[in-house]
């Protein structure tokens, strides 16, 4: 018995993988890209398939290990739809020179990037509704100055006008669509004021 044991033992190292095909971890590891140190530490927990000849260092088949990766380690992300009212950021490295009191982490800064946003007539947006109509020469900072004031949206919407009918326009509008973060007396009386000196029949724009 204890001889048909061994020469079964003898058969299955003959019939099993081809010594000259067993890689070391360094050797597969760019294939399956996973580092030489996981790939050992993961055979050492007995996770990943690998051989070790006289207790040597793991061992492993490439085709055999690459199906492992690919079944087990491997996922997936088939992404989502970008919403269209975002658009993606892109972070520009700083090209020029930059202070040298910042030199040392020059290689970490970003370009901050250049938005423009002409003088505009500006609606924030508060559950599907128009909350507060306003006009700005500088979209961001208003914005900012809102934000401190406590006012809160979900989105903002705007306008591009002409500077000279700013006023007038956004007079129009208030009036039009009596937003409730608008209902202040002061205001409505500068507004009703710019409404009757340049009335609008239609509206504008």
């Amino acid at each position: 018995m204890e001889t048909r044991g061994a020469l079964q033992n003898i058969r299955g190292a003959v019939e099993g993988p081809s010594l000259t095909r067993l890689k070391s971890a360094q050797e597969v590891a760019a294939q399956v890209r996973i580092s030489a140190g996981r790939l050992n530490e993961l055979a050492d927990a007995m996770i990943a398939p690998h051989i070790r000849i006289d207790g040597g260092e793991p061992l492993f088949m490439l085709a055999t290990l690459k199906k492992y990766v690919s079944r087990h380690m491997a996922s997936v992300c088939e992404g989502a739809p970008l919403p269209l009212y975002l658009r993606p950021i892109v972070l520009t490295p700083v090209r020029k020179e930059v202070p040298l009191s910042l030199a040392a982490i020059h290689e970490r800064l970003c370009e901050c990037p250049a938005v423009e946003v002409p003088p505009c007539i500006y609606f924030l947006i508060a559950n599907e509704a128009v909350a507060y109509v306003g006009q700005t020469r500088n979209l961001a900072a208003r914005l900012l100055q809102h934000s401190r004031d406590g006012k809160c949206w979900e989105r903002v919407l705007f306008m591009p006008i002409p500077e000279a009918e700013l006023l007038r326009v956004e007079a129009h509008w208030i009036t039009a669509l009596q937003p409730p973060l608008n209902r202040n007396r002061q205001d409505r009386a500068q507004l009703e004021n710019v409404s009757v000196n340049n009335p609008i029949q239609s509206p504008p724009f």
